[in-house]
């Protein structure tokens, strides 16, 4: 396993505190930066996720044992966390009277949602966690093609880029509001190709050099064009058509700057960063919660200002996201760690 790259926990560490922030803002009008942020905040977690897992398993997933050692410790990283939010929203339900089937319980537990019922999910936000799972499954497939031949891997690339073409100009509608395509957009074969992506970064870029002078010009490059390419009005507009493209690339151009183009920071701010990326997982999921329940809270004792309860919710969902990676995730890491050991072996060359 290899080291972690820091920039890259800067990076999604962020994208989890503008997802939150979004959330809280109800702001879904693209001509804000958070309007924008709350479609690309989750497509540049794909991208990390696909990079992060070239990365960290590339010696690894040479064999079935490397696919099953991957595919359990997956299990133990997605799984807890899951299974833990889930319980705060259905155990609450059910004494409010709302009662969810055994069935989407289920599915919901073992994410299977994503692969049969991607609209079926409870914990909001979790449809991404069901598109995590049906590239998981890929992605033994995807590292294999990219050891075997380098071409064959961005083949796979490009044709899942074509899917994601094809749904933002035939299968999702510009005139028709996000809302009531959602069914559509959070199909797993629409962001499929921001995960293929993140892989490709990987497979392409890996002993890819940017000379030193360059690196600052080209972070801030793409981190511009997101803020000021134009947009506006209803999500739609940026999921579909030549923007769903423009977007895209940005959001591929952002993740491969912090990956090859990231500067030093003071410790303390790496080090501050490099913590929200660990629990940026508990932060994308716990927030949600956060903000019904200091709602609730707070409106006992009278209290309504959105700006107080935003500032509670914010506090209350990153110290719970420190806690529980600390006495939940992490432990359960290593757990999975432990159970599968993989067989070492040095990365294969890509052939030509």
């Amino acid at each position: 396993m290899k080291q972690r790259i820091r920039s890259l926990d800067w990076l999604r560490g962020m994208m989890a505190l503008s997802i939150m922030l979004y959330h809280m803002s109800g702001q879904t009008d693209t001509g804000t930066l958070l309007g924008k942020l709350g479609i690309y905040g989750v497509c540049i977690f794909f991208i990390l996720s696909g990079l992060s897992m070239a990365i960290a398993y590339d010696a690894v997933l040479h064999d079935f044992r490397g696919a099953a050692v991957f595919m359990v410790r997956r299990l133990f990283r997605i799984w807890p966390l899951l299974w833990l939010v889930l319980a705060l929203v259905v155990i609450p339900a059910y004494f409010q009277g709302l009662h969810y089937s055994g069935w989407l319980v289920i599915l919901n537990l073992t994410t299977l949602f994503g692969f049969f019922a991607p609209t079926h999910y409870i914990n909001m936000g979790a449809w991404s966690i069901g598109n995590e799972m049906v590239y998981y499954t890929l992605t033994p497939v995807l590292i294999s093609a990219y050891h075997w031949r380098k071409a064959m891997g961005d083949f796979l690339t490009l044709l899942a880029a074509l899917i994601g073409l094809y749904f933002a100009f035939s299968v999702i509608d510009p005139a028709v509001h996000l809302r009531y395509q959602w069914t559509k957009y959070i199909n797993p074969f629409n962001n499929l190709f921001f995960y293929c992506a993140g892989i490709a970064i990987y497979y392409n870029f890996r002993r890819f050099e940017i000379p030193a002078p360059w690196r600052l010009p080209l972070l801030i490059l793409p981190l511009l064009a997101f803020i000021f390419f134009p947009s506006s009005g209803d999500q739609i507009g940026i999921v579909s058509g030549y923007s769903r493209l423009a977007f895209s690339c940005i959001a591929i151009a952002i993740v491969f700057t912090f990956y090859k183009c990231a500067p030093a920071l003071p410790k303390f701010l790496d080090d501050k960063l490099e913590l929200l990326g660990l629990i940026s997982y508990g932060i994308y999921l716990l927030h949600p919660i956060a903000l019904t329940w200091t709602k609730t809270a707070l409106a006992l004792i009278g209290i309504t200002n959105p700006t107080v309860i935003h500032s509670v919710t914010f506090i209350v969902t990153i110290a719970a996201a420190s806690l529980i990676y600390q006495v939940l995730e992490r432990p359960m890491m290593r757990l999975g760690k432990v159970l599968m050991r993989p067989t070492p072996q040095k990365a294969l060359p890509n052939r030509k």
